[in-house]
């Protein structure tokens, strides 16, 4: 039928023509993003588990640096435990030096040694840290966990036990331990907000404005730990499976580490205490660097698989979001073509519309 009103063929390529526009949009926007899922509608269910596996990712790209920081914190202690490990065997030279007749009256000598090798397990013990946690001597995970200043104490090397203040005229003293391994130290409080920093026995406190530095006598803090955590996978066990433990290693001198504080070789008899008592510090040094290792070990495995995990979680997601561009290139091309034919074939519909004029003549 010829007729001016509508012209219905203008109308099925001019529709067409806007199909292929919209479909070639889309290829547009996948080809130049990369991805097949630009918008929640292009596949909802697709991105929703894209999201999820993007996230696992993620933490699990996280747990890989993690498990290799704990690597790198424990080869330091792995070192400095090595590097004790050797002083004891020379303080066992030396003691078994001193338990021999031979010796004359040569053990001032072998003594002034002996001792200095002490002090230096003691610097070792301080001084091996790892972003400002010291790694080998027993401090290592703790936290305060009870007392009055749960919120409030932060630990830099603090011992396991409970802390306790002492107050008058404006000066407080906290104290650890008791006897023998008895540490206290005294700062002076003002009223008012403040960080007081007791460094000889590793806590520092933070009071509020209007505080009364006499208010604190006889209040506690306690620390306690006995191990750190790294986690090194992500599979929802945050508290369990996803951990790797290290126990405290102690390794100074001390009763709760290697029990040598305080001998001496300037005797037969006190070098024979002292071989008994390094046999033993030996054998605790050899368990921990059994601990570091076996924690090493177990970290090199974690990394390996965390890695090969992480590899198949971003595979998993890009099957579903990133574009095939060998496939979304074809569509393009077909939608750039069905767009040049419904453009042409709009202007030959136009154009038949003007053959009614012929009937008017």
């Amino acid at each position: 039928m010829a007729s001016i009103q509508n012209n219905i063929a203008a109308n099925t390529a001019f529709r067409n023509v806007a199909t292929s526009s919209a479909g070639l949009d889309k290829q547009i926007a996948k080809l130049s993003s990369g991805f097949r899922i630009n918008r929640s509608g292009d596949d909802a269910a697709g991105l929703a588990i894209a999201n999820k596996l993007r996230a696992e990712s993620r933490s699990l790209q996280q747990a890989s640096r993690n498990a290799s920081q704990a690597n790198s914190m424990l080869q330091i202690a792995d070192g400095a435990v090595n590097t004790i490990a050797g002083i004891l065997d020379r303080m066992k030279e030396l003691a078994t030096a001193s338990n021999s007749s031979s010796i004359g009256t040569q053990r001032t000598k072998l003594d002034a040694e002996f001792q200095s090798l002490a002090a230096e397990i003691n610097r070792i013990a301080a001084t091996t840290q790892y972003q400002g946690s010291a790694l080998v001597n027993g401090t290592l995970g703790n936290a305060v966990t009870g007392g009055t200043y749960a919120g409030q104490a932060v630990l830099n090397g603090a011992q396991s036990g409970t802390y306790t203040f002492a107050s008058a005229a404006g000066v407080a003293t906290l104290s650890f331990g008791a006897g023998a391994t008895l540490v206290t130290q005294a700062i002076a409080m003002p009223a008012g907000a403040g960080t007081y920093n007791f460094d000889k026995l590793g806590v520092s406190v933070t009071n509020a404005a209007g505080y009364l530095v006499d208010g604190v006598n006889t209040q506690t803090i306690t620390v306690a730990g006995t191990a750190v955590n790294f986690q090194v996978s992500s599979s929802g066990a945050y508290a369990g499976n996803d951990l790797v433990s290290l126990a405290q290693v102690n390794l100074t001198t001390g009763a709760t580490g290697l029990n040598v504080a305080g001998l001496d070789v300037l005797s037969a008899g006190n070098a024979q205490t002292a071989l008994a008592r390094l046999d033993t510090a030996i054998d605790l040094s050899n368990t921990a660097i059994g601990t570091i290792g076996a924690a090493q070990s177990r970290i090199e495995f974690a990394t390996a698989n965390v890695a090969t995990v992480t590899q198949n979680v971003i595979a998993a997601e890009s099957t579903i979001r990133d574009a095939d561009m060998a496939m979304e290139t074809t569509a393009f091309t077909k939608f750039q073509i069905l767009q040049q034919a419904g453009i042409a074939m709009l202007a030959q519909a136009n154009a038949t519309s003007q053959n009614v004029l012929s009937l008017l003549r």
